[in-house]
Order: structure tokens, then C-alpha cells, then sequence
């Protein structure tokens, strides 16, 4: 447990600090009307950059330790390769999970107030919070994966061009399955209600379809979709894990 906590001090103040700007932004768009105008114009630059921001930390913090091997010290340690899975992506997913629900819950408050609100508030934490995870388990199976290559460039390609192919076909998936040709969407903030957010990987699509659970609709189906790369990481890394002891037993 103290490895879990000595990793969560590396992160504490970068995720600390992207929340308190979202969090200080929002307070001061909410209570002076004076510059109301240039307020919500930096309020939706905040989204999105504080959000790309955090999402490219742990992007980032992966790809500099399965690929460049950075933090020797967990390297040489016995753990099992879950174990290090954990250690490294526990503050990495609460922090972006934090500063997510931040983004999320106050862009909310310009939702409809209709009969569907409370719902559509309770889907999108759970949504968030799968995404999240999603992005944690993507850059980890392309940082297994890069880490086979030789040389910075080519690992980098494979680790970033991945990750954007990867999210692509998931946003072409949705929209096929889904049936979605034709409805409006919207990428990043914005000063009023653009719809409700579905997400592909960390990405969040605001979509103009009327909200609902329905198995074929594109709210269960992105939340399906990033549950699969959730069980998918979790399976290699289970994988891995059973090959390390194997290779233990061995010695």
C-alpha cells in the first residue's frame, strides 16, 4: 500500500491543480455577470485544455514507464505484473477521474431540467468513470505493445498513431451500430447545452439524441464499447501475470 501511496504524491499536485482552475473558472463565471461573455469563452478553453491536458499526463506517465522503463526501482521489484499495473495507474485514474467529474458536473448544470436529468447525471458519472478506466487500460495495452519496437520514433507512432486509430474505429463503430448518420455533435465546451456526452476512450461527443437506455441506442452501446477495452487490458494483464509466476516457478 505505501507504493501506492508514494506513486499517488508524484501526481497529487498536477491533478490538484487542474481541478482547482476548472473549479475557480466556474465560480467566477457563475458570480460576476459583469464579463459574463468573456467568462464562458474561457470557461470552454479551461474544458478542453485542462482536459487534453490531464488526459495527455497519463498518457504520457504510461508511455515513460512501460516503454522508456522509467522508475527502475518498480521495474526491479518482484511484483507481478498486475501488481505494477496497479501501483502505476491507481492515482493516474483517480486524479483523471477527479478532474473529469469536475469538467462533467459543472458543464451539467446547463443541462435541461426535465423529468430524464437525473438519470442522464447518474449515466454520464458511471460513463466518466468507465472512460476513464478505458484510457488507462488503452495506453496500457499500446505501452505493451510500443515497448517491442526498436527506437524512440517508431515506439511513439505506435503508441499515439494506436491510441488515435483505436478511438476512430470506436467513434465509427458507435455511429454504424448505432445509427447515427445525420445527428448533431459537438467536441469540447461550450457556453450552452450541446446534448448529453457519450464517450469513446477518454473522448467526450456531445450528441443531439434524446436520452434513454435503450440496448441499441448510443448511450448503452459507448458505454459497452469502453467496457470492452476495460475487460480487454484487464485480460492481458491477468495474462502477464500468470507468465511471471510461471517463469518464478521455473527458477
Amino acid at each position: 500500500m505505501r507504493d501506492i501511496q508514494t506513486e499517488a504524491r508524484k501526481h497529487f499536485g498536477f491533478f490538484l491543480t487542474c481541478a482547482s482552475i476548472l473549479l475557480g473558472i466556474f465560480a467566477l463565471k457563475e458570480l460576476i455577470d459583469s464579463y459574463k461573455t468573456v467568462l464562458d469563452v474561457i470557461w470552454v478553453f479551461a474544458v478542453v485544455l485542462v482536459s487534453s491536458g490531464a488526459a495527455f499526463y497519463v498518457g504520457a506517465q504510461i508511455f515513460m514507464f512501460l516503454v522508456l522503463k522509467y522508475d527502475a526501482l518498480l521495474h526491479l521489484s518482484t511484483h507481478s505484473p498486475l501488481r505494477k499495473f496497479f501501483v502505476k495507474t491507481t492515482s493516474l485514474s483517480f486524479g483523471f477521474v477527479t478532474v473529469g467529474l469536475v469538467s462533467l458536473l459543472t458543464n451539467a448544470t446547463m443541462w435541461p431540467e426535465d423529468d430524464k436529468l437525473r438519470k442522464a447525471i447518474a449515466y454520464s458519472v458511471c460513463a466518466k468513470l468507465v472512460s476513464s478506466i478505458a484510457l488507462v487500460s488503452l495506453t496500457w495495452l499500446l505501452g505493451v505493445t510500443a515497448a517491442h519496437f526498436k527506437g524512440f520514433y517508431s515506439r511513439l507512432l505506435t503508441y499515439a498513431g494506436g491510441l488515435t486509430v483505436l478511438i476512430g474505429l470506436q467513434i465509427t463503430a458507435l455511429w454504424r451500430v448505432a445509427d447515427m448518420s445525420g445527428t448533431a455533435w459537438a467536441i469540447g465546451g461550450s457556453t450552452s447545452f450541446a446534448g448529453y456526452p457519450v464517450y469513446c476512450g477518454p473522448l467526450a461527443i456531445s450528441i443531439g439524441t434524446p436520452f434513454s437506455f435503450n440496448l441499441t441506442g448510443p448511450y448503452v452501446l459507448g458505454l459497452g464499447l469502453n467496457l470492452m477495452w476495460v475487460v480487454l487490458g484487464l485480460v492481458v494483464i491477468l495474462l502477464q501475470s500468470r507468465r511471471h509466476r510461471t517463469i518464478l516457478r521455473t527458477r
